[in-house]
């Protein structure tokens, strides 16, 4: 049952940030980032009420609140990301997530990746390498410059990194309580600190009728996404369901070309596709 949860959570992901790109013609990044976390909270609320309350550990409260302080920074990142870039050039780049925890745990802890990692790091690199290689004709050179020009895959390296850090304090959170605990925990905390972002994006951007239901559609394609993956890592390893939620990457720019019209299409399935074999052969 695990796995078609999982492969939910990868189409959800995949249509979250495709959703979130188109709406960012119409709506201020703050605004979009705000209601991609907060107004999903009736429905993920509605899961911890099945679920019940918990007991809370004491060290969830620093953990959450690390997290969730690191986190106002690194979903405001991705969000603008998709909206300056192609989502080819950005999404695929969350890939550098578990590469990043590779080499934080081998450069801080002296953990030494076993064979299974060092493959995943080069497929992870070849891909991103891959995703810009109509820019070959200018060089050996030319595709990982495109990196550094494209501000949108900097930004989502970026958010990559961030995510590798936060990552241990959502461990930590998640098992002082309960995933559903802490996604409603975080979804009422992030949305308080977040108001004066979100006001300064109505400010900017006023809303228009139209744009308020697809803010909410955009949330509940969120809470899909969140009930799916928790609940498959219930049943199953959570680096099994997050290494296929990755796999969403490359339905993500598949929706940017159908979606879009974003070109060069081969070279950044093939660059996505690389990197998620990367994070599968870091994860499983």
């Amino acid at each position: 049952m695990w796995i078609p949860l999982a492969l939910t959570t990868a189409v959800a992901f995949a249509l979250s940030g495709s959703y979130a790109k188109a709406l960012s013609k119409r709506a201020h990044v703050f605004v979009i980032t705000w209601a991609m976390i907060t107004l999903s909270l009736p429905c993920t609320a509605l899961y911890l009420a099945h679920q019940g309350i918990p007991q809370v550990s004491p060290e969830f409260w620093r953990a959450a609140a690390t997290s969730i302080l690191i986190n106002l920074l690194a979903v405001t990142l991705q969000v603008k990301a998709l909206s300056l870039s192609p989502l080819s050039l950005t999404v695929p780049f969350l890939a550098f997530t578990p590469l990043f925890m590779v080499l934080t745990g081998w450069m801080i802890l002296g953990e030494v990746p076993d064979t299974k990692g060092i493959a995943g790091i080069v497929l992870i690199v070849a891909g991103a390498y891959a995703v810009n290689l109509d820019r070959i004709r200018g060089g050996v050179l030319a595709p990982i410059r495109a990196i550094a020009s494209e501000p949108g895959s900097r930004l989502m390296l970026l958010v990559a990194l961030i995510w590798s850090v936060s990552a241990a304090f959502d461990k930590v959170a998640t098992v002082s309580s309960s995933a559903a605990f802490y996604t409603v925990f975080f979804s009422i905390v992030f949305g308080i600190l977040y108001v004066p972002w979100l006001v300064t994006g109505l400010i900017r951007t006023p809303l228009t009728r139209g744009v308020v239901p697809r803010l909410f559609a955009l949330s509940l394609i969120e809470a899909v996404m969140i009930l799916s993956q928790w609940t498959a890592i219930g049943m199953a390893l959570a680096s099994y369901v997050i290494a296929i939620k990755r796999a969403g990457m490359v339905l993500s720019v598949g929706l940017g070309y159908l979606f879009f019209r974003e070109r060069h299409i081969a070279a950044r399935l093939l660059g996505s596709a690389l990197m998620v074999a990367g994070v599968l052969a870091i994860s499983l």
